[in-house]
């Protein structure tokens, strides 16, 4: 009986068949999700920088033409002039923008802008390149047509004698 009896009891143990205990209820407390400052300005940051991606030339025009002339708005004229579409000029324009007014700027913001700056900063050495190389064929090209002016000439005085 003793064996019978502890196997009950351990069976019961295991199947968590127990008295039931008052549960006491602790009172809900709301958690509240605060989102720090500088998460929601890189988030608006963010936004605006794919707004000016998503952009076409006149929307990109207007937005320049209503930004007030503030320090944090010429860092907004800076992502606005950084299109991937721009002239070098605007990408220029865009760099001394940045230049002057990223230092006013948190220190998560200037990472995320420093990012956009040396971007631009990039694509604007690949313009000068590309304009180099342009004027390289151009001058390369020029070459060509005096030199078949040239062999022109040559096989004209060979017919002629």
């Amino acid at each position: 009986m003793n064996k019978a009896w502890y196997c009950t009891a351990f069976a019961l143990a295991l199947s968590g068949c127990t008295l039931p205990f008052p549960q006491s209820k602790s009172p809900e407390t709301k958690v509240e999700i605060r989102v720090p400052s500088q998460t929601k300005q890189l988030n608006a940051w963010l936004a605006l920088s794919d707004k000016v991606l998503h952009s076409n030339p006149n929307q990109r025009q207007q937005a320049l033409n209503q930004l007030p002339n503030t320090s944090n708005a010429q860092l907004k004229k800076a992502l606005w002039l950084s299109h991937p579409k721009a002239s070098l000029n605007q990408r220029q324009q865009a760099q001394q923008l940045f230049q002057q007014h990223l230092s006013s700027a948190s220190s998560s913001e200037q990472k995320l802008l420093g990012t956009y700056q040396a971007y631009n900063q990039e694509m604007i050495n690949m313009q000068r390149q590309l304009a180099e190389r342009q004027q390289q064929v151009n001058n390369l090209t020029q070459k060509l047509k005096e030199l078949a002016s040239i062999d022109q000439q040559i096989n004209d005085r060979k017919f002629q004698e």
